[in-house]
């Protein structure tokens, strides 16, 4: 290697070698009889390594991958509940019955809707849907927001700000990575992978917040406030579907395609799908490009025309429900830091929306 090699005349002696590197009080390092400049083994040394681990890395990459990173809370408070009376109490029993504009949110969350959600009366099943979903939706978008902040903060160790991140095999490349600790630079491939972006614009772009008002409006829209098979069965809110492979049990054929209700462990992982869905599928680009200029949830329906083959009607029916439900009131919550908290960034699997 070039860097290895001497670049002293050929009549510099062995004896005169050691006698300069006394003199600089330095352990000489030869390669053969030649000396060479430590500070470059070092380098190269220090390069091969990170390339080592890259590389490593990306053979054993995992189909589904979760980082949390920083652990700064605990757990969430999370409750089954059993009948959707018991609902009422528990919503009530946990000041999350009576929310106003500006309220603090407790971080309490229900595990799934009781099945029995579709025998109260409208307007309660309304508020008891409106009060379970909001305190799931302010914990995703919050854990949307630490992503984003240590996605950042990782941009600040570049000693030139990167506009792509997507990393070769050239030393070029690695020495850009030399200020980064293995699990940041793990962080950073996988939030690429995550998102399907790697200019450092886009992936701020998607990286971002949706309206809690607009979560709220399609959950209610898609989930029947949450009194449908879906809601009640997969704790899918907000009707995302899976296509089947052949052979495969169904629940209906659009477009001659199998596909079934995606299903998912908890109210709040639904929750957290829909966002990343909405911040990196396709269809949803003008929302994103939308969403540079303004978070009004109405103006960002708009960006949701190709959700449902129903087009415009259906950004119409998101528009209406959210300004005659008032729901833009919960966008100005705040979510509460005491009591209980979350759980840090995580990056969703990435087996979700493939």
């Amino acid at each position: 290697m070039d860097c290895l090699a001497s670049h002293r005349p050929p009549d510099v002696t062995l004896e005169q070698d050691k006698v300069v590197a006394v003199k600089q009080n330095e352990t000489p390092m030869y390669f053969g009889k030649k000396t060479v400049d430590s500070g470059m083994v070092r380098l190269v040394s220090g390069l091969s390594l990170v390339m080592l681990f890259f590389l490593v890395s990306l053979l054993l990459q995992p189909s589904s991958v979760f980082i949390r990173f920083p652990q700064r809370f605990q757990a969430i408070p999370t409750i089954e509940v059993h009948s959707a009376e018991d609902l009422l109490r528990q919503l009530k029993a946990n000041n999350l019955w009576e929310v106003e504009s500006f309220s603090e949110v407790p971080a309490f969350l229900v595990s799934k809707f009781p099945g029995d959600m579709s025998s109260l009366d409208a307007a309660t099943q309304k508020k008891a849907f409106l009060h379970v979903l909001l305190p799931a939706a302010m914990i995703a978008l919050s854990e949307v927001g630490e992503e984003r902040a240590a996605f950042e903060k990782i941009l600040t160790k570049f000693a030139q700000p990167p506009k792509r991140l997507e990393f070769g095999l050239s030393a070029e490349d690695y020495g850009r990575l030399v200020a980064l600790t293995p699990n940041e630079i793990f962080f950073l491939q996988n939030l690429c992978r995550k998102y399907r972006a790697y200019e450092v614009a886009d992936l701020r772009r998607r990286i971002s917040p949706v309206p809690v008002s607009l979560i709220m409006a399609q959950g209610a829209l898609e989930s029947s406030w949450g009194g449908s098979r879906f809601s009640l069965e997969r704790n899918n809110l907000f009707g995302v579907l899976t296509w089947n492979k052949a052979g495969r049990a169904s629940d209906g054929r659009e477009d001659g395609k199998a596909y079934s209700g995606a299903a998912y462990a908890s109210l709040l992982d639904s929750v957290r799908a829909y966002v990343l869905m909405i911040n990196r599928v396709p269809a949803y680009k003008d929302l994103r490009e939308i969403r540079g200029e303004t978070m009004d949830s109405l103006a960002l329906a708009k960006g949701l025309y190709q959700y449902s083959n129903r087009g415009s009607d259906y950004v119409a029916d998101l528009t209406q429900l959210i300004k005659s439900n008032d729901l833009q009131i919960y966008d100005q919550c705040v979510l509460a830091s005491k009591g209980g908290g979350l759980g840090g960034v995580r990056l969703a699997s990435l087996e979700d929306l493939r």
